[in-house]
């Protein structure tokens, strides 16, 4: 029953990216037609279920705390301006891919990738998606929402990928949206997935201001790992 639902469970938000990207490139009369749509949507929807899979297999405490839902409660002490940048980031992303689209299919505000750049792009998301799930995998406490975890025991982890990186999760993310404007056909896409780059930064001073307040030790661990989302860059 466990790994139905780690099957499952990436499939609503895939399905409302997919209706994003097909029902606006349906505007051009592409919806049917967009191989690289497909090939991208079968891709993310293979990587994420089988990665959720291995994680409530191997992994069940990073499982289920993923599952918690996108506010936490009155108990759990979430901020709120996390709330109100939890939605709209949200609304963000599904802007972005309506634009990934438009821009794919109607606008073309600048000429399409070639195909080496394209193939680099699902490249990307691969590795993208990869990353997102090991950094899931080695910590448990890697909650959608920044919120008291003090009942479960959370500690910093600074091993695997959070030795390398603080926020090893946000940066497999934003790999991921930039490979996908690429395949997807859209450098305009591409650079305008920098607002996924300027929220994510704003989320992790507001995370990291919650740790450094919350967390005993994490102090000391950004010291020692400088690197928030590429080590000793940024």
């Amino acid at each position: 029953m466990r790994i139905f639902k780690a099957l499952v469970a990436p499939l609503p938000p895939i399905i409302v990216v997919a209706a994003v990207l097909l029902l606006t490139a349906g505007l051009a009369g592409r919806a049917w037609v967009w191989l690289h749509a497909w090939v991208f949507l079968a891709v993310v929807a293979g990587l994420s279920m089988t990665g959720s899979a291995i994680l409530a297999a191997a992994r069940p405490a990073s499982f289920a705390v993923r599952q918690q839902g996108l506010v936490a409660t009155k108990a759990k002490k979430q901020p709120l301006i996390d709330v109100l940048g939890v939605f709209l980031y949200l609304a963000f992303i599904l802007a972005w891919f309506a634009f990934v689209a438009l821009d794919a299919a109607r606008l073309r505000l600048l000429p399409a990738p070639g195909p080496a750049i394209a193939a680099g792009g699902l490249a990307a998301v691969v590795v993208g998606v990869a990353v997102a799930h090991v950094a899931i995998g080695q910590n448990p406490f890697a909650a959608p929402t920044i919120h008291d975890q003090s009942e479960g025991g959370q500690r910093v982890i600074d091993t695997g990928l959070y030795g390398v990186v603080r926020h090893p999760f946000y940066a497999g993310m934003l790999l991921f949206y930039v490979g996908a404007a690429l395949w997807l056909g859209s450098y305009a896409a591409a650079i305008g997935a920098v607002g996924f780059l300027i929220m994510t930064l704003a989320r992790i001073v507001i995370e990291e201001r919650y740790l450094r307040a919350n967390l005993p030790g994490y102090g000391d661990y950004a010291r020692r790992v400088t690197g928030r989302l590429i080590p000793y860059v940024l």
